[in-house]
């Protein structure tokens, strides 16, 4: 696994803790492949007919830098063992690549004398780098016996056919990545279930709100943005209650009942997954999808997980706003938030919910149940309860006095603020302004642990 990768997976905070995958033992699933050499040549004339689909629509787009790419020519022409390509057909006899993809598009490119530079744009592709070659040029200056070299090295490849258990064929898919930059499951899903709803993820993904909510470019590059969609649509549309470990063949699943997702369900989803998103940054703003920790006796002040997104918290905030819409939610988005706040920092059970064992039946029922309850009774037309300050006040205080009045220090961020009453609610207090505190939400619970 790439340090690239590692990085990216430990950005995710209770990120499918305690997901196992469950097969059915019972039912005896095949895999069939068969083994073949292609010529460099050969390959690439198996691109440009279309036969081999190298589109970065299902796979990651190019990684390599040129030095990395050059290098990998300088290979070729020492005679340097080259690993196996994987490839898996399809129902219509092409081959999409599963591991791979880096070096055909290197071969590829270097013959096409192209090399790319960001989205759209290509320069010269001239050898650069080589640690034993002393060659810097492009592939139309090398002499005609390095072409036939590079044009007649054989390629080992595995053929996937197309018979095979989807299930299984996933599994092997992720065995036989072994890679240098190894693909990641929805890299791999991006292969394996093409088709009309693997380009509505595509399409979905550059949902200009969502990459504000997340801001994390390279989940974008890697395509976890599409495996992030992919989880809500699953769960959105199954709901929890039909949810069962783990977490991987759930949405596997989704993928392969719709695979020929129809133009109508196809809107319905991308409706659903406009509406929440747009509701998410309406409510939680930049801070959506993750974790506030209060203070404690070592530091006052709490704060945001803001670099790590929370999977278990991005479930339930995006399907959470589902059976509404825009006009029950913003009106009530100042309770909806400080509702949320109030569970991640006082309710230990719904902490325990998305950071220990998140993708596990129970944490997954609990939390859900737990968060659309405390919604509906915010929506319900019922008054909130009168010993509860607004929102407004707390930001009046906030904005005239950051100081908590019960141990002297800067809040430092609203969100870790709380309203106190003076004199006690339960003595007879008023919740009003002239009866009102500012204080840290650590320093408020402290002196009602105390009180107690």
């Amino acid at each position: 696994m790439s340090d690239e990768y590692v990085n990216e997976q430990e950005e995710f905070d209770g990120q499918d803790k305690g997901d196992e995958d469950v097969f059915d033992k019972s039912v005896k699933k095949k895999i069939f492949w068969r083994p073949m050499d292609y010529s460099i040549q050969e390959l690439y004339n198996k691109n440009k007919t279309g036969e081999i689909d190298l589109s970065p629509t299902w796979q990651r787009n190019y990684v390599y830098d040129k030095i990395k790419a050059s290098r990998l020519i300088e290979s070729v022409l020492l005679d340097v063992p080259l690993p196996a390509i994987y490839l898996a057909e399809e129902a219509d006899g092409t081959m999409s690549v599963i591991d791979g993809q880096q070096r055909l598009s290197t071969f590829f490119f270097f013959i096409d004398d192209r090399f790319p530079i960001g989205p759209g744009g290509w320069t010269e592709f001239k050898l650069s780098g080589l640690k034993l070659l002393e060659l810097k040029c492009k592939y139309v200056d090398l002499d005609k016996p390095m072409q036939l070299k590079i044009q007649n090295t054989p390629i080992h490849v595995i053929k996937i056919l197309n018979e095979s258990d989807e299930d299984v064929k996933f599994d092997i898919f992720e065995r036989l990545n072994t890679g240098s930059m190894k693909l990641n499951e929805d890299e791999i899903r991006n292969s394996v279930y093409r088709g009309p709803y693997i380009e509505l993820l595509d399409k979905l993904a550059d949902n200009k709100t969502f990459d504000k909510l997340v801001r994390k470019p390279n989940f974008k590059t890697r395509m976890l943005y599409r495996g992030m969609i992919l989880r809500f649509l699953a769960l959105s549309e199954k709901t929890y209650i039909n949810y069962r470990p783990s977490m991987k063949q759930f949405c596997n699943k989704e993928l392969r009942n719709n695979r020929g997702l129809l133009e109508e369900k196809a809107k319905e989803y991308q409706k659903r997954f406009e509406k929440c998103v747009d509701l998410c940054f309406s409510v939680f703003g930049e801070n959506a999808f993750r974790r506030f920790k209060p203070g404690d006796s070592t530091n006052n002040n709490g704060n945001w997980s803001a670099s790590r997104i929370n999977m278990a918290l991005f479930d339930i905030q995006m399907c959470g706003f589902v059976p509404y819409e825009h006009n029950q939610i913003i009106n009530r988005s100042d309770t909806i938030r400080e509702a949320m706040l109030d569970l991640m920092c006082n309710d230990l059970e719904f902490i325990q919910s998305v950071e220990l064992q998140t993708s596990s039946t129970k944490q997954m029922t609990f939390r859900f149940e737990k968060w659309l309850n405390v919604l509906k009774q915010i929506l319900a037309d019922t008054p909130p309860s009168p010993r509860n300050f607004p929102y407004a006040i707390k930001k009046q205080l906030f904005d005239a006095d950051h100081t908590c009045k019960l141990c002297g220090n800067q809040i430092m961020a609203i969100e870790d603020a709380e309203v106190d009453h003076i004199k006690p609610y339960s003595q007879g207090g008023t919740t009003t302004l002239d009866n009102a505190q500012l204080t840290h939400r650590y320093c408020n619970r402290r002196k009602s642990d105390n009180q107690a």
